[in-house]
């Protein structure tokens, strides 16, 4: 069977409002010709297209037909629901043979036996725990999967994180539990699965980790592929914070309690005052640290490029030399030893001295600065830590080069689609570059929907600036946010790009306007999408999450209000670097990387308005450099074709009344 054998002939007898779509048609028979001919392709399919079944089919065929795995990867949970139990089904169904699809989960989300027993052993718990600690444990007995998801009880993040997996803190085969681990047994069916479906983070983490997480395969669709690039950067970088450093350490020996692995040592004087030594140690940099990088604590981060004194690499030298202390002693301990006390002492032993070796050279990178290729950076503890110290992070500078040394060389067929792939349609100029090749075929599937009709857009010129004049901006914003709430009587999305200015006019409004809001802010993503959608005449107040990825049909979403231009920060450290590297080459950063991201978060933006054939609404965008700025012409011609622009809020009325509701 073909791919367009199912299209023609299987899926409009199923689905009697089906209809065959050429921009649908075309995206799965070049997905078909990729998967066969071993080629690389970037697809942009506008909303509308029917994406997600037209990689699914030839996916399923290409499996079933060759006994072997297609991986798919996400960047939202909601997608992943979607095809795992709407798509599949179908699919399945229109094949006429089961397609066996699974969900992949990182090893955290699993629960450790080996680590759960010897928790309830030793009654090691936070008191957090003692009023659901029995529903837990009546849980764990008939729990199948052992997956944290699937828990409906209280559990504190501290117990979890001490009875999960961790892939550094595991005897894998020399484990007695190895035949009946939830994370082992489920690796397994993920073999024998036709589609295995990953988040973007499970799948970086696959590159970074040697391509030892998931089982083999060679043909992968990246869904949502916009957002992939940059996961990847962070998959490949290295952080160090003093209370996990502190864990570590105290791991191995605990002063104040006279607790710890080495405790179980002959001979173990030597190693206790390496650990003390190191926590002393320790203490003084973090300390020496705070008083010698400035820091606004009202910044995310702030990027460090000089050379530091400090301690002259005291901590480093002294994480190193305990290192090599640990390892020495492995020696004398096997994890295949039959005794499961010397199991433990090898496994701890492996994973404590792995993990201060990485501490150390991380140190020493952060210190010295002499690798080019990485950025160093540091932000404030969140304000909810108890934690007083700065976290420190390292990342490499080029994503795209990490995915053209390990992703591409590894597969057969990778195909990357996301309905906004380029800053204009058509221009993947950009996004190749993010993905580090140009050995990719392109196409461009526009979307089947009448945004001439179905939409407009407003963008008025009476704002202030955001930048020059911020104070007045605020007010104008109040305003022109009030009128257009009320011109659609709620059903809205107001998009920001700061949790400040989300908050400060939150305040203002909520009383002020008569619908209800819903701040991110507030409520945390999760719960203020629900609230919007439990409320009639709603309105939800968001920053990043729901600028992408939110799919709401119909007439409870026919008004999307844009605050500001999404500009990514110029400060943030990794495009400090990449801006820094290109004005050396005599290129323009603005031009050439803010600009073009700004256009596909835009993009992404006005495509939460129009999810369906049948929706209609208004987006507005409250930044007059749309006008005033040169680069206002791209950030129009970013935009659907065809949507009315209108500056006047008297025809933005007359129109939108005349527009038909869903």
């Amino acid at each position: 069977m073909d791919v367009q054998a199912v299209f023609t002939n299987k899926l409009p007898k199923l689905w009697k409002d089906y209809e065959v779509r050429k921009e649908q048609m075309d995206m799965a028979t070049s997905i078909e010709s990729a998967f066969n001919t071993g080629s690389h392709w970037a697809i942009e399919a506008g909303t509308g297209v029917g994406k997600s079944l037209a990689y699914l089919i030839p996916s399923a065929l290409f499996s079933l037909e060759n006994e072997c795995t297609v991986v798919v990867s996400t960047e939202t949970k909601s997608l992943q629901d979607q095809l795992l139990y709407k798509d599949i089904p179908l699919v399945s169904e229109a094949l006429g043979v089961p397609v066996n699809a699974m969900v992949a989960l990182g090893a955290s989300n699993y629960l450790c036996k080996r680590k759960y027993n010897r928790v309830m052993e030793r009654g090691d718990f936070g008191p957090e725990m003692e009023s659901s600690l029995q529903y837990f444990v009546n849980w764990e007995k008939q729990t199948t999967a052992g997956i944290r998801a699937e828990y409906d009880g209280f559990i504190s993040n501290s117990f979890w994180n001490s009875v999960s997996r961790e892939s550094d803190n595991c005897l894998g085969r020399n484990c007695p539990n190895f035949s009946s681990s939830y994370y082992f047994l489920e690796k397994e069916k993920w073999k024998k699965a036709n589609i295995l479906i990953v988040n973007h983070h499970l799948l970086a983490s696959h590159l970074a980790g040697d391509f030892k997480i998931l089982p083999p395969f060679s043909q992968l669709v990246i869904d949502e592929a916009h957002a992939f690039p940059e996961i990847v950067g962070r998959a490949f970088g290295s952080e160090i914070r003093y209370d996990l450093l502190m864990n570590l350490l105290h791991y191995l020996y605990f002063p104040e309690k006279r607790t710890g692995l080495v405790l179980k040592l002959k001979n173990s004087e030597k190693i206790i005052k390496s650990v003390e030594a190191s926590i002393g140690y320790a203490n003084d940099l973090f300390r020496m640290l705070l008083s010698a990088i400035p820091l606004q604590f009202n910044q995310f981060s702030t990027r460090h490029t000089e050379r530091l004194k400090l301690d002259n690499g005291a901590l480093e030298d002294t994480l190193a030399d305990l290192a090599s202390q640990l390892e020495s002693l492995l020696t004398k301990y096997k994890k295949d030893s039959e005794d499961m006390e010397e199991k433990e002492m090898a496994l701890g032993l492996e994973m404590v001295s792995g993990n201060l070796k990485k501490a150390s050279s991380f140190l020493n990178d952060f210190r010295l600065k002499t690798n080019p290729n990485l950025v160093f950076w540091i932000e404030p503890p969140p304000q909810s830590s108890k934690d007083p110290f700065y976290y420190l992070f390292s990342q490499p500078k080029n994503t795209d080069e990490i995915l053209a040394n390990t992703l591409f060389p590894n597969m057969d067929s990778v195909v990357m689609t996301s309905a906004t792939l380029s800053p204009t349609a058509g221009n993947f100029q950009y996004f190749l570059k993010e993905v580090g090749t140009t050995e990719v075929k392109t196409k461009t599937l526009a979307s089947p929907f009448s945004y001439n009709t179905h939409s407009l857009l407003f963008v008025p010129k009476q704002v202030a600036d955001p930048v020059q004049d911020p104070k007045r901006n605020k007010t104008d914003l109040s305003y022109w946010i009030t009128r257009l709430l009320k011109l659609s009587e709620g059903d809205a999305f107001v998009l920001f790009t700061s949790n400040k200015l989300l908050s400060e006019l939150y305040e203002e409004l909520k009383n002020q306007v008569p619908y209800p809001i819903f701040s991110q802010t507030e409520l945390g993503p999760i719960a203020a999408k629900r609230e919007f959608l439990a409320n009639e005449k709603s309105v939800l107040f968001g920053v990043s999450s729901f600028w992408q990825g939110v799919d709401i049909k119909g007439d409870k979403l026919r008004n999307v209000i844009v605050t500001k231009l999404p500009f990514q920060v110029p400060t943030e450290p990794v495009l400090q670097a990449k801006m820094e590297d290109m004005e050396k080459k005599g290129k323009s950063p603005f031009w050439e990387m803010q600009v073009p991201k700004t256009c596909l978060l835009l993009r992404q933006g006005f495509g939460r308005l129009i999810r369906s054939q049948s929706d209609t609404g208004m987006v507005s965008i409250l930044d007059p450099r749309v006008h005033t700025k040169s680069y206002g012409k791209n950030v129009l011609q970013s935009l659907p074709k065809g949507v009315p622009l209108i500056t006047e809020f008297n025809e933005l009325e007359r129109k939108f009344k005349l527009l038909p509701k869903s």
